[in-house]
């Protein structure tokens, strides 16, 4: 059996408003503690022994360490999680002791100002002393996910040296730097405003490898030489001192990473991939129904692969996933050409 992992979306709420996500929904039902649990039961019980925690932004939910300690004594052996920082610094001895794994943590940014006019908050300091308390009080991997723009472009060094000297000072590789191309997967990018955003400070795959390379030479290695499931992530050496991971998904044409990703929406939906179009609500069944619903999609992932060999890691109605239908759909294409439009048919995808 492929090693399958649990990628489960409790909350669609977010205590940030970045300009490139979804500002406004906010307020969405989440799911049942009962569903949660039923959920980890029926996915543990088809062989899955790892669970990634995602939102909307997970620390928001007032009762992950519960769900955490539950997947614990289940048997899962390892539990990771994507957040935004903001309330990690009250939570490193709480997560800790619910058996995390491994933390991502999304940040763009070490400006104030600039951080400040991404998400909308003044909280920079704040994230920085959650990754730092983390660092100091658990052995836990950490991945800096940075969204990377132009506006930001400049800071790819400075992340890189900073992860460089934390890994000094405790003598080991605490942190791994990973920059995502900044591509259209949110909802805000289906709006005038999010597009015109989006042209505006768009980056290409050789626009970030050039500032790496302005700290030596790079070498790729393989991804399963780095902790964590991202069959779409390039991983990088640069010099002797630092592993960085590249992202970008818009430059590569979206191709489909063949990723073995149980997916569980906020909204209370599980698939086996993003470009799937049939999600089966999961949530207000029984435990067996679960189960039976999780095998079946297991069972089926192969198959669909196998039907369509060049399908794409890109949903239509972007954020669809995690936030729900909007109304609106935009194709791949529609995307190339509104870059083509926005920064001239000479433009570099």
């Amino acid at each position: 059996m492929e090693n399958w992992h649990l990628r489960f979306g409790v909350t669609s709420n977010c205590n940030f408003r970045c300009k490139y996500c979804n500002s406004h929904n906010t307020n969405s039902e989440d799911m049942s503690d009962k569903d949660i649990k039923e959920i980890l039961e029926a996915a543990i019980s088809n062989g899955v022994k790892r669970v990634h925690w995602t939102g909307g932004e997970p620390l928001f939910k007032r009762n992950i360490c519960d769900y955490m300690k539950y997947a614990k004594e289940l048997g899962y052996e390892e539990q990771s999680m994507t957040t935004n920082g903001f309330f990690l610094e009250k939570m490193v001895e709480s997560l800790k002791d619910s058996g995390l794994s491994r933390i991502n943590v999304s940040l763009d940014t070490m400006d104030r100002e600039k951080f400040k006019n991404i998400v909308g908050i003044d909280s920079l300091d704040r994230v920085i002393s959650g990754i730092e308390k983390m660092l100091e009080t658990s052995d836990c991997l950490i991945k800096i996910n940075m969204v990377v723009m132009k506006d930001n472009l400049n800071e790819v060094t400075d992340f890189i040296k900073y992860a460089i000297k934390q890994n000094e000072k405790y003598k080991k590789e605490r942190i791994i730097v990973r920059f995502l191309q900044f591509f259209p997967c949110n909802p805000n990018q289906l709006e005038k405003d999010g597009q015109k955003f989006w042209v505006n400070e768009y980056i290409t795959e050789t626009n970030i490898l050039d500032e790496v390379k302005k700290l030596g030479d790079i070498k790729e290695i393989s991804r399963t030489n780095v902790s964590g499931d991202n069959p779409s992530m390039r991983y990088y050496r640069v010099g002797d001192k630092a592993t960085i991971g590249i992202l970008a998904m818009f430059s590569w044409k979206y191709p489909c990473g063949s990723c073995h990703k149980l997916r569980i929406s906020p909204l209370g939906e599980a698939t086996i991939c993003l470009n799937d179009k049939k999600t089966v609500k999961i949530t207000g069944t029984s435990l067996e129904e679960k189960k039976k619903i999780i095998k079946e999609m297991m069972e089926r992932r192969d198959t669909i692969i196998e039907k369509n060999t060049t399908r794409k890691h890109f949903r239509n109605n972007l954020g669809e996933f995690r936030f729900g239908k909007n109304g609106k759909e935009a194709n791949i294409e529609e995307f190339y050409e509104m870059l083509r439009k926005g920064k001239g048919r000479e433009c570099s995808i």
